[in-house]
């Protein structure tokens, strides 16, 4: 794991520091059950303050604003990302630091179906290698399970398809309580189709 620290208007202190790479330590296991070990991390603080001229003039408190990157190098590639901001750093270091664990622990369920996924499917392929050919007939349509988690975001949706290597979704969206499908396109963007239907 690689972190680099960047400070914008800012200098990072050595007990931020040390704050940010004590609270690393915890992901280490949720990379490695998630089978990421190449990963470079890289924590951005920024404060409004050093755009202005005149800080004098500004009586306000401070607010530091912290936004983390986890570029994921390894099997299905991708990065995370959270921001934060608060007028104390390290509130703002611990929630943000909050929301990627909860990033990294959907990750890690996530490749472990996907693993599940590709186990069953290569069991299948292997009794179908097993079987007799009068056996092998296939139907015009095979009909597939596809389960519509909670409602989600577009941005849920997408994050989904980026990190789960399928070409498309379909979820019932969070906020319009209507079934869209987001998928990949050729240009590597992402589209969405709302289909105006109502979710159940």
């Amino acid at each position: 794991m690689n972190i680099e620290f960047i400070g914008k208007g800012i200098e990072w202190t050595e007990s931020m520091k040390a704050f940010v790479e004590g609270k690393l330590e915890r992901f280490n296991r949720y990379l490695r059950e998630a089978e990421e070990d190449q990963v470079e991390i890289v924590v951005t603080m920024s404060t409004p303050k050093a755009k202005q001229k005149d800080f004098a003039a500004d009586s306000r408190p401070t607010l530091y604003r912290v936004d983390i990157d986890v570029y994921l190098k390894t099997w299905g590639g991708g990065a995370l990302h959270a921001w934060d901001e608060d007028i104390d750093p390290f509130s703002a270091l611990d929630r943000v630091m909050d929301e990627i664990e909860r990033q990294l622990i959907k990750l890690k369920q996530r490749r472990h179906e996907l693993r599940r996924r590709g186990h069953k499917i290569k069991e299948e392929l292997i009794m179908e290698e097993i079987r007799p050919h009068e056996e092998r007939e296939r139907p015009l349509i095979v009909e597939e399970e596809l389960v519509v988690e909670k409602p989600m975001s577009v941005e849920d949706a997408v994050f989904e398809l980026q990190h789960s290597g399928i070409y498309f979704l379909p979820f019932i969206d969070v906020e319009t309580g209507t079934l869209k499908i987001a998928y990949r396109k050729r240009g590597g963007n992402y589209g969405i189709l709302n289909t105006k239907c109502k979710g159940l």
